[in-house]
């Protein structure tokens, strides 16, 4: 029968979320409980001092070295003990966007012990830095630092054979972000790594939740809006610095994936558009 970690691990694994926002709280000792209804998810992750955090009657001490996770709907109480200052920070993401998916994880306040503190403490810094930016290349990175955070708090519930699988596919990750600008084929990246490419999309797909080719193309994309919005690249420079050589086709592709245009990204006006 598998733990509860074990679980949540196999939970995240199957229905992974993206973290929305990271915000730092230095809450006083002495300072009347704050109390209200909660209406986001969050995961909190106490960074010095200590503090009393409930979920209507669940109650959890929180102290460096865990990570409590909120759910929407519930009675939060917040109280700081000791004469210490309690400093935290959250990571929000949308609950709403896994209820079509049968999970149900959101909906439960729990506690977890972290293992990797280093790996954990590295990765919500890099949140507090891109919380600040509103470009899509940025979004891209809090993506993928969502996943180094899991790995982090997780990794040591999954199997030797699951932990190697996640290695090989991030090294093949790694492959795809320094050649997408190469003009690169699901054959020439799985005879690179001396794989079959019905065996490399299967693996890659499995552990990253999305096949291999359409992952050059979302960071193809993604690095063409950044380099439209904050270099000043044309449409067709962009193009060719992605790896595209018909602009006509790059336009297309970049409209479909991305809802707009890339003709419409004119120094940042789609982020601040965007609420920046």
């Amino acid at each position: 029968m598998p733990n509860f970690r074990s679980q949540l691990a196999e939970e995240y694994a199957r229905f992974p979320l993206t973290i929305l926002k990271a915000v730092s709280f230095t809450k006083l000792p002495g300072q009347t409980p704050a109390s209200y209804e909660t209406t986001r998810a969050a995961f909190i992750f106490p960074i010095s001092g200590r503090a009393r955090i409930s979920f209507d009657t669940k109650g959890f001490t929180a102290v460096p070295g865990k990570v409590i996770h909120g759910c929407p709907g519930k009675k939060l109480t917040f109280y700081v003990e000791g004469t210490e200052p309690f400093c935290h920070i959250n990571l929000y993401y949308d609950p709403y966007d896994h209820l079509s998916r049968g999970t149900d994880f959101i909906h439960s306040a729990y506690e977890l012990d972290i293992r990797d503190k280093d790996a954990v403490n590295a990765c919500l810094e890099e949140f507090l830095k891109l919380s600040h930016c509103h470009d899509i290349r940025s979004r891209f990175r809090m993506n993928f630092m969502t996943q180094q955070l899991f790995d982090a708090l997780f990794c040591s519930e999954i199997s030797k054979q699951e932990a190697e699988e996640l290695n090989f596919i991030n090294d093949a990750a790694l492959f795809i972000r320094r050649h997408y600008a190469e003009p690169l084929s699901l054959s020439d990246i799985a005879r690179h790594f001396k794989k079959k490419p019905e065996q490399f999309s299967y693996l890659f797909y499995k552990v990253m939740g999305i096949r291999p080719i359409d992952y050059l193309i979302q960071y193809r994309l993604e690095t063409a809006a950044g380099l439209l919005s904050e270099n000043g690249y044309s449409v067709r420079q962009a193009a060719l610095s992605v790896g595209y050589k018909d602009e006509f086709y790059f336009s297309r592709l970049f409209k479909k994936h991305m809802g707009f245009a890339p003709s419409r990204i004119k120094s940042g006006s789609i982020a601040e558009r965007n609420g920046s």
